[in-house]
């Protein structure tokens, strides 16, 4: 077997040119040299894979929360290439490399919220390598079922300012007053979700129920056969206002 050099991401490989040794019928004996073209491959192939295998590596970020989906997993190699590691999917937690060359390299994790966290590794490695992010801004708490008063003042705590509250109505509701009738409401969505970062200059959005207008009634009792002044007399006794009357002449 004969081996030639190829490139692969800046480094030269081995590449494998089997000899093809003399095919022989069954029953028929393995010669000694065919034997040695078999033994002789069988260590070429060795020692390329041992030379060009490359390994995985596993990063797992801890501190990140919800923000775990949009962060970013990166390995620089001492030659300035940048590889990007695979994506955990639910319910995983690590970042995957696959096809990393044994070596040095520099990891480097980044979120949404989050100063970005490095760390200089040598892979493979026999464990999953910890990264922690350090949050840099604020969080949403969860309001959901809050009543809107209760849930201003939890964000206002945080720092977070509130850019707009509708009700399921579709009607807004001024943030900075939002009016005594509202005050009860309870939030029943919020933007951004909790857990997520919000950014210095990014604010929140809420909606709530529509509240209650609570009207005072009367019953109005019959005033059937009730002249037009006791009928009056009984409607002011309610409170109540007599309105327009129409007078209507029986037919004779």
């Amino acid at each position: 077997m004969v081996g030639s050099g190829l490139s692969n991401g800046g480094e030269e490989l081995m590449a494998i040119n089997p000899n093809i040794p003399k095919t022989v019928n069954a029953g028929e004996p393995v010669t000694a040299e065919g034997w040695n073209v078999i033994v002789n491959g069988i260590i070429a192939l060795t020692n390329y894979l041992n030379s060009t295998e490359a390994s995985s590596l596993q990063v797992s970020l801890t501190n990140v929360g919800l923000a775990l989906a949009s962060a970013r997993v990166t390995a620089t190699r001492g030659d300035g290439v940048i590889f990007q590691a695979v994506a955990p999917v639910a319910p995983a937690n690590t970042f995957v490399f696959s096809g990393l060359a044994p070596g040095p390299y520099t990891l480097r994790a980044e979120a949404p919220g989050f100063d970005a966290a490095t760390k200089s590794i040598t892979s493979p490695s026999a464990e999953a390598v910890p990264l922690t992010l350090t949050p840099n801004g604020a969080f949403m708490p969860a309001v959901f079922g809050a009543p809107l008063q209760a849930a201003l003042q939890q964000l206002k705590n945080a720092n977070i300012a509130v850019s707009r509250i509708i009700d399921v109505a579709g009607r807004d509701v001024a943030p900075a007053n939002p009016g005594a009738d509202n005050d009860n409401s309870p939030v029943l969505a919020q933007i951004p979700a909790a857990g997520l970062p919000v950014a210095p200059d990014g604010n929140a959005q809420l909606v709530i129920a529509t509240s209650l207008q609570v009207q005072s009634s009367v019953e109005i009792p019959s005033l059937a056969g009730l002249t037009l002044a006791e009928a009056q007399k009984a409607l002011e006794g309610l409170g109540l206002a007599l309105g327009k009357v129409v007078t209507k002449q029986k037919a004779s």
